[in-house]
């Protein structure tokens, strides 16, 4: 009998999860937000993303980095959306429109206060190309 019940519910289970699609088999919910991650490795080269995603630039804390704001048309800040960024994440941006946008930073050396410090400048470019 209790063998039986274990069937019956397992099988209830099984044609409830077939059975969230609606109409058509479709699954009716919204794309998550996907994320593109764009980091160090990325210099000099083009990612690839979708109108919706969003774009975590990530280039370390090994340099004070100082990113250009977005262009605004492909890339952009979002309103009223506040993030708290993970050590070594400098921006998170949002893809709007199908298009190519330019991520350009550049950065001094991370020195101790008080330490000699070697004048050292990194510079990041990648490009952005964005599929509807």
């Amino acid at each position: 009998m209790r063998a039986r019940l274990a069937a019956i519910a397992f099988a209830t289970l099984v044609a409830a999860c077939g059975s969230v699609a609606g109409p058509g088999g479709a699954d009716p919910s919204p794309t998550p937000e996907r994320s593109v991650m764009v980091t160090r490795a990325s210099n000099q080269q083009t990612v690839t993303a979708h109108v919706g995603d969003h774009i975590q630039v990530a280039l370390g804390d090994e340099f004070s980095w100082q990113l250009e704001p977005p262009d605004g048309a492909v890339l952009s800040l979002e309103a009223n959306r506040n993030y708290l960024l993970v050590r070594g994440t400098q921006a998170v941006w949002l893809v709007r429109s199908a298009g190519r946008s330019t991520i350009k930073a550049s950065g001094g050396v991370n020195c101790p206060s008080g330490a000699a410090c070697p004048l050292l400048l990194a510079v990041f470019t990648a490009t952005v190309e964005v599929l509807p």
